[in-house]
Order: structure tokens, then sequence, then C-alpha cells
């Protein structure tokens, strides 16, 4: 198929709308909602600016667009299915990562209300739940536990990949596998799930 790639900043409400329209372009009936930041701090020098800007993107932003699209899927009377990115942190708190952890989990309870709405419209609505994924965003990941746990550059990493049970971090490719999966119709019965794809980290 064709690729078209727009720049959006989500945390903007006009750059929101205008990613929101694009929702139905051409009857597009899959959703794969990842837009997301992280930051850490311990829980008392945790800030409300830190909280506004996680919260702008991992939450607000992610509902916003999963509205818009079951908005478009509604309207036109067609199945499809969104899929939102939690994460392991969404299972479970963390004192160095309250915030994001908040988020993440915020994602998983909207992600089961939405399934809920829209069941009778045939449009699944899931999440995945990823573990550590080897991306860019590790980078800054590492730099802020080094600071917080006092370690050296590349520590956490091989920490990481020695407690998950299949002994290696994740990369994008094992998330895209999943995400194809729920986009498809083989997961035609799969609504308000979060699927753990964490090497075994999490069991459920």
């Amino acid at each position: 198929g064709q690729l078209q790639f727009f720049e959006h900043d989500l945390c903007k409400d006009a750059d929101l709308e205008s990613c929101i329209e694009r929702t139905g372009y051409e009857g597009a009936n899959v959703l794969f909602n990842n837009a997301g930041i992280f930051d850490m701090a311990p829980l008392l020098e945790s800030t409300l600016e830190q909280y506004d800007r996680i919260f702008a993107l991992n939450v607000r932003a992610m509902f916003r667009l999963m509205q818009g699209m079951a908005g478009h899927l509604v309207a036109s009377g067609i199945s499809g299915s969104i899929i939102n990115l939690s994460s392991g942190a969404g299972r479970h708190g963390h004192a160095l990562t309250s915030h994001y952890c908040a988020s993440k989990a915020a994602v998983i309870s909207y992600t089961q209300s939405a399934a809920l709405a829209f069941a009778k419209n045939d449009i699944k609505v899931n999440a995945i739940a990823p573990g550590e994924i080897d991306t860019p965003m590790w980078q800054l990941v590492e730099r802020l536990f080094a600071k917080y746990e006092n370690q050296v550059i590349g520590e956490k990493r091989r920490l990481v990949s020695e407690t998950v049970p299949m002994g290696r971090m994740g990369v994008p490719s094992d998330i895209a596998g999943v995400a194809v999966f729920l986009a498809s119709d083989l997961s035609r019965y799969v609504t308000g799930q979060t699927i753990n794809v964490d090497g075994g980290d999490v069991l459920s």
C-alpha cells in the first residue's frame, strides 16, 4: 500500500483535532494509538509539570484519538480495531516512575471502558503492554536510571535483560506482530484485553 506521513503535536488541540480528521481518511478502520513520553523522578521530587506533560500525551491525547476514531467508525457503520499502547508499567507502581505508571494504568482502564462502549458496533478496542523494548527511548531511560540509581550507562540494560525470563529485551517487531494480530480478523472475538508483550515478565 501507499504510505503518507503527517506531523502533529498531540499536546496542541488544533494538531490533535487535525490528526483525528485523518483517522477517518478514506475509510481507515485501524488505529494504532502509540504516541507517548517517559519521565521519572523520586516521588517527593515528582512535579505537577511532569504530571501535566506525561498525562497530556499518554492519557489525554490517547483518549481523544481513540474517541475520534471510534466516532468515525460508528458514523460510517464499519467495523474496526483500536489498539492502545499501555506498558508493563501500567500493571504495577514503581517508586521512580509514579506519573508514567499511572498514565499507562489509565490506558488500560480507558481501553476496557471503550471496548464495552463499542462492542455492539463491532469495534474492537484492545491494548498492548510492552515490557522493556529496545527503542531510542531507552537512551533516555538509561540516563535517568543512571542518575537516580547511581549506575553507569549500560548497567540498567544488562540488569533488565537478565531479569526477563526469555533472557533479552524486546525489539519493535515483537510489538508489531501482536499489533497486526489485533488489527486483523484473526482477533475478531478479542476486545477489552491488554496483552503483555514482555518475554514472560508479567504473567496473567
